[in-house]
């Protein structure tokens, strides 16, 4: 079967449920059973969108919201490995490599920003 691209907010909904189904059952859970999803996944979404498609902005901080969370560079190495996964497993095409390299961004910024090492 072949995959498309990550061509719309549908498509960001259905990669960001699909991620998260993943990190809840990793071994970085920890770091998001207690979050109301229902509140937290369209902040992704948002998030994600504006990543992807030009047309979309995002204005909250980022960074700021994850300083009071106890990460190890380990927590990192998951978390991307996640989301490179499910972005694979689902699309295919510009988009979705560009998603991917930008998450790979995301990931060193965070941690460049948020571990005291």
């Amino acid at each position: 079967m072949t995959k498309s691209d990550i061509l719309s907010t549908a498509d960001v909904t259905k990669l960001i449920k699909t991620f998260y189904d993943k990190l809840l059952r990793s071994s970085i859970k920890h770091h998001f059973i207690s979050l109301n999803l229902e509140e937290h996944l369209p902040r992704v979404d948002s998030f994600w969108n504006a990543v992807i498609f030009p047309e979309y902005s995002y204005s909250q901080n980022l960074i700021e919201k994850h300083f009071h969370l106890p990460f190890q560079k380990e927590d990192f190495e998951v978390w991307l490995t996640l989301f490179l996964e499910s972005v694979d497993e689902l699309f295919s095409g510009p988009n979705a490599e560009t998603t991917k390299n930008r998450a790979t961004g995301v990931s060193y910024i965070m941690q460049k920003k948020l571990l005291k090492d």
